[in-house]
């Protein structure tokens, strides 16, 4: 099984993650302030590959080290991403954020 890892801005943490888990921090993130509204999920393979939202839709995406800004349209695009993260994806989520850059 492949380590992954949610964590919110606030300190909260939950180790080995399931779609479930991802769709409750994205409701959440629409109630909290502006100071904790962000979250990030990790995916460990060879590297750590993350993805932070915040609660303006703003992303990061880091993987292999290089990290890519990119502002989400809408959060059914953030959930399709941290799904294709989850699944390893990792090329499929690279080639979407650089295109729509």
């Amino acid at each position: 099984m492949t380590e992954n890892y949610i964590q919110f801005a606030g300190g909260y943490q939950k180790d080995n993650i399931e779609e479930e888990d991802i769709e409750k921090a994205i409701s959440d993130i629409q109630l909290m302030d502006d100071e904790h509204g962000a979250f990030w999920v990790s995916v460990i393979t060879n590297h750590e590959n993350v993805i932070e939202v915040n609660k303006d839709l703003s992303l990061f995406v880091i993987f292999d080290g290089q990290q890519t800004n990119y502002q989400a349209k809408d959060w059914n695009e953030v959930t399709e991403l941290y799904k294709l993260l989850l699944t390893e994806k990792f090329d499929e989520i690279a080639e979407r954020v650089n295109r729509n850059k």
